[in-house]
């Protein structure tokens, strides 16, 4: 007689697994590692539950370029950091995904063959938070027309970028951009000794002239976005109640054979700093890179991303 892997055999313990995952997919997670997401207690809070939609306090990467020299004088107050600009609306993401056992080793094989669900799990979490910011960026672009700059006259202009650059309020700060596969052509023509693979950086993420990558094909081969550290208010999560991973057995799959389901929970918030969510609770990709359901709250200079057009 055939015997069948089954899923438990994998997992032989949701609930440490999701424990891992969680941990791992934080640790690794390209938009944290590169800078362009920022965390901290408040966006956490709203991992707590409540409303799909609250409001959030603009976060703040920490200036260490700044501190106090204490003093024995108590009539001496110490400065503190500052609230970049008033409040806005954020949007909590509770998603979930399930996977059969076929599925599942689709998922292992695509990922890590070697490092199973540990590796593979957190990198389909990583995939997923990058669409929403990807997404999310899109459509606040597609509200104000001021941050995107450059006209198609030219098929690239690296120059260019470092002048979007100095229009946010920090040119210092590392910078990130998104682009095509074609634009990333283009980089490499002009200085492939500039070109760092993911592989080579040891940061989860490649560079090119100390800028950070993030492959996409959203914003189109004419357009590039560049993100400066903190542009993005992040934070995951499990609500309270729910369980974060689980194993169902199906009697009826197979056409009666019985049949099993890996289902991963996990709640994100993916908010560009500077706009309001103004749309619907759950809606999706498409949704969120639409402009209506946007509205700009700071100062354009406090807005940490901006794009580019080129030539495609």
């Amino acid at each position: 007689m055939t015997v069948q892997t089954r899923i438990a055999d994998l997992v032989p313990n949701p609930g440490v697994l999701a424990n891992v995952v969680q941990k791992t997919f934080r640790t690794n997670n390209a938009l944290v590692s590169s800078g362009i997401a920022t965390t901290g207690p408040e966006v956490d809070l709203l991992m707590t539950g409540g409303s799909y939609i609250q409001g959030l306090n603009f976060i703040n990467k920490v200036d260490t370029s700044t501190f106090n020299y204490s003093s024995d004088d108590f009539d001496e107050k110490g400065a503190v950091g500052k609230i970049t600009a008033a409040g806005y609306m954020a949007l909590r993401h509770d998603l979930n995904w399930g996977w059969a056992y076929t599925d599942l080793v689709r998922l292992v094989t695509k990922y890590d063959v070697k490092g199973g669900l540990v590796s593979a799990i957190p990198l389909f979490w990583s995939e997923v938070s990058e669409n929403l910011a990807v997404a999310s960026i899109k459509g606040a672009l597609a509200k104000t027309a001021a941050l995107t700059s450059g006209v198609n006259t030219v098929a690239f202009d690296f120059d260019k970028l470092i002048d979007a650059a100095a229009t946010m309020d920090d040119p210092r700060a590392s910078k990130t951009i998104m682009l095509s596969r074609k634009t990333l052509a283009k980089l490499q023509k002009l200085n492939k000794n500039a070109y760092v693979p993911t592989a080579e950086t040891n940061l989860g993420f490649a560079q090119f002239a100390g800028y950070g990558l993030l492959m996409t094909e959203a914003f189109g081969d004419d357009t590039i976005v560049i993100a400066q550290d903190g542009a993005i208010a992040f934070g995951t999560g499990v609500i309270g109640g729910t369980t974060a991973m689980e194993i169902k057995r199906d009697a009826d799959a197979g056409n009666g054979g019985g049949g099993e389901i890996l289902r991963t929970r996990l709640s994100m918030v993916v908010a560009p700093q500077g706009f309001s969510y103004t749309g619907a609770a759950k809606p999706g990709l498409n949704g969120l890179a639409t402009a209506a359901n946007w509205t700009q709250v700071a100062d354009i200079k406090d807005v940490g991303f901006r794009a580019i057009k080129f030539l495609p």
